[in-house]
């Protein structure tokens, strides 16, 4: 055999064991990448507009498959801000009303993301043509003092359903869809509390969507409550107590990794109550226990769990009203400690979390109120871990 034979089949050999080589195991486990820099934040520096921000949702309303923002402000018209991909926002001509809260989801199925505000004592849905253009639709459906809103399959018939948080003493509702996003009032009146906040998911994991609760104002039988929901869409009150705390916002999503959700509950400090911070643990069946974390002792307005570290678990941002927020680190077991990151804002009273400049990692947009005189200006926080 030749030398140059001889050469071929050596070349032969070292190409079909480096194609071998590169071929994943049909086992293998993807790796996740290393974060490169320890978990800090910064400013991207872009005008978000100002005012006084009191909510936030995300979505790809415009279908580019980025996650674009809408701001609900109280105090002028709420601001929709279009993302190009990488983290760059453009504030949409639209004029949107104002509004206490909004929430995004597809009302009508047709597969774009539509907007239901709460307004107060009136409450609003705007449909989406697909391409982010919205137009009011012609219903008026009335509340007392509405707050806050979430969306989800609260009836189980396919279609996104509204729970209202009402505020001063009133009963919460439930807003239920015909599918088409015509909604109706079911008729239920909720407590009558003053509620701020909810969060929606199967606590009790009967696979239903249950709804936890936070109440504020300076009544004293004002605590954070559980509302189980039968599947069919109506709520009874569990017996789970939270004791009185003055809660301001509230979060769902397994903190200790045990495939179930706790809660994160973040109170101010209406009526003297104690400010600091709770996480709740559930054993599965929707019972919770205090996990006795006390955390920070500024009156938080807001919270939001992501894994802000990419770390493999649920982390927990706060927004504090006149302070900065806190930046809550999680060890996988539930346990949270702070962060230390000192942002330049305060007064978030709306967060969103979701990697809006396509690197990687988890970023941070804020609404902020303008409380006391503070600033109120809206910023998109960017992680730096993977730069």
């Amino acid at each position: 055999m030749s030398r140059k034979r001889v050469f071929q089949i050596g070349c032969l050999v070292v190409i079909m064991v480096l194609a071998t080589s590169c071929q994943p195991s049909p086992t293998a486990t993807p790796i996740k990448p290393t974060p490169v820099l320890p978990l800090d934040f910064g400013d991207s520096g872009q005008d978000l507009g100002k005012g006084n921000g009191v909510g936030i949702d995300t979505g790809d309303v415009d279908g580019d498959g980025d996650m674009d923002v809408l701001i609900s402000m109280q105090d002028k018209a709420s601001t929709l801000w279009l993302n190009d991909g990488k983290g760059k926002f453009t504030q949409s001509q639209q004029v949107f009303p104002k509004s206490t809260n909004v929430a995004l989801g597809d009302l009508n199925g047709d597969q774009s993301l539509d907007a239901f505000f709460t307004l107060g004592i009136l409450n609003v849905v705007w449909i989406n043509d697909g391409k982010g253009n919205f137009t009011p639709s012609d219903q008026k459906l009335r509340s007392e003092d509405s707050e806050s809103i979430a969306l989800g399959d609260l009836d189980g018939d396919g279609d996104l359903d509204a729970y209202i948080v009402n505020w001063d003493g009133k009963p919460d509702q439930i807003f239920i869809n015909d599918g088409k996003g015509n909604f109706s009032d079911s008729g239920q009146e909720l407590g009558n509390y003053s509620g701020t906040d909810v969060a929606l998911g199967d606590v009790d994991q009967d696979g239903d969507l249950d709804a936890l609760v936070a109440n504020n104002g300076e009544e004293p039988t004002n605590e954070p409550v559980i509302w189980l929901n039968d599947g069919k869409g109506n709520f009874t009150q569990s017996a789970q107590k939270f004791g009185f705390s003055e809660a301001s916002a509230v979060a769902l999503g397994d903190l200790d990794g045990d495939g179930d959700l706790d809660a994160y509950i973040a109170n101010s400090s209406h009526n003297s109550s104690n400010p600091v911070d709770t996480v709740w643990f559930n054993d599965g069946k929707g019972n919770f226990s205090n996990s006795g974390q006390k955390l920070g002792s500024a009156y938080a307005l807001s919270v939001e769990l992501g894994d802000l570290d990419a770390d493999g678990d649920l982390d927990a941002y706060v927004g504090n009203w006149r302070f900065p927020p806190h930046i809550w680190l999680n060890d996988g077991k539930g346990n949270l400690e702070d962060s230390k990151i000192m942002l330049t804002s305060s007064n978030n009273q709306g967060v969103a979390i979701f990697d809006f400049d396509g690197d990687g990692d988890l970023d941070v947009f804020v609404a902020s109120n303008n409380w006391s005189d503070t600033d109120g200006i809206n910023r998109l926080w960017l992680n730096q871990i993977y730069p």
